[in-house]
């Protein structure tokens, strides 16, 4: 276990934005973890980061911050050809998407290339070419950071929903710290190819390792390399709207041939073709700039660029999406 005072972030996000934070501690077991809990001299609020691949600080931070470096995963074989698998929090997600792919593990493939911790998948629900992390979950083990109780989050009490669930709610969001996730995988080839241009890319009997191979393929020729831009990928969230505000948008903007696929609240509509639509792709606010490839990423097109300034973006995009189209974005990248 390590504590540091007074600590530059930048390399703790993949947004790469300069700012303070008053603590950050790093710890690789859950005894660690209790120590770090139970010390009261530690400047609070206490925030549990990942890979900092979703995160925007939008100035300096007064508390700690507490990094997971534990790296145990364990695959276990079930009697129905499933696969059990439980990693430590603090394992980066792809690092998981690779060794399923290694041993033919099914259904965590089209994951493949997000960035982040396991942990933060669970919290965030993570998705990507139609596979939430949802469809695999099984279980938490989690600490509550008031008391330093030990309690387990199982499938259905997480209130899973797109980009969401129930550590995310007001009421529950840092009240406990995720320290172990436990997920189920398969033995029995099952591709899901029906998002975007996925199936003409792998045919129609791929195998996984061709899949996770096309799909961070897809992944780098949209997205900033963070080494070199630094960003929090998709910055919005995909909205949804209801049958009929979709009619209402498509006999407004009838030269527009609206993209759409159906949710379970309504339809949803791809951030990124709205804001392509708004003619923003492209558009650089001071050292912030919408990603040229990618309208639904914002990047730190400098690497100067302060929380200030991609909030100035993030509103201009938000107001600009409004009042062509009506619909509010609304971010999916966390504020701090």
């Amino acid at each position: 276990m390590t504590i540091k005072r007074n600590i530059d972030i930048a390399r703790l996000t993949t947004f790469g934005i300069h700012a303070k934070a008053a603590a950050v501690v790093t710890y690789s077991s859950l005894e660690e973890l209790e120590q770090i809990i139970a010390d009261k001299s530690l400047p609070t609020p206490i925030v549990h980061i990942g890979e900092g691949s979703n995160l925007l600080f939008t100035d300096d931070f007064p508390g700690t911050l507490l990094i997971n470096e534990g790296d145990s995963v364990e695959f276990i074989g079930l009697d129905d050809n499933e696969i059990l698998v439980t990693a430590d929090a603090g394992i980066p997600m792809d690092l998981l998407c690779g060794f399923a792919a290694e041993f033919d593990f099914w259904g965590i493939e089209n994951l493949s290339g997000i960035p982040g911790s396991v942990g933060a998948a669970v919290v965030q629900n993570v998705g990507a070419y139609g596979v939430e992390f949802k469809d695999v979950f099984v279980e938490a083990d989690a600490i509550e950071v008031a008391t330093g109780k030990h309690r387990k989050f199982t499938l259905d009490e997480m209130n899973y929903g797109y980009r969401y669930s129930l550590l995310k709610s007001q009421e529950w969001k840092g009240r406990y710290f995720i320290y172990r996730v436990k997920f189920r995988l398969s033995e029995v080839p099952n591709p899901k190819l029906d998002y975007g241009n996925l199936r003409s890319s792998v045919g129609e009997s791929p195998t996984l390792a061709e899949i996770r191979k096309a799909i961070i393929a897809m992944r780098d020729s949209k997205l900033p390399n963070p080494s070199e831009y630094g960003s929090a990928g998709s910055f919005f969230k995909n909205p949804v709207v209801s049958h009929s505000e979709f009619e209402r948008i498509v006999a407004e903007n009838p030269e527009l041939e609206i993209p759409s696929y159906p949710a379970p609240d309504g339809i949803k509509i791809p951030a990124a073709f709205l804001i392509d639509k708004c003619g923003l792709k492209g558009h650089q606010l001071g050292n912030a700039s919408v990603w040229h490839k990618q309208p639904l990423v914002i990047v730190n097109h400098t690497g100067n660029a302060t929380g200030s300034e991609i909030l100035a973006l993030e509103r201009l995009i938000v107001a600009t999406v409004e009042k062509r189209f009506g619909i509010t974005l609304h971010p999916e990248v966390e504020h701090i």
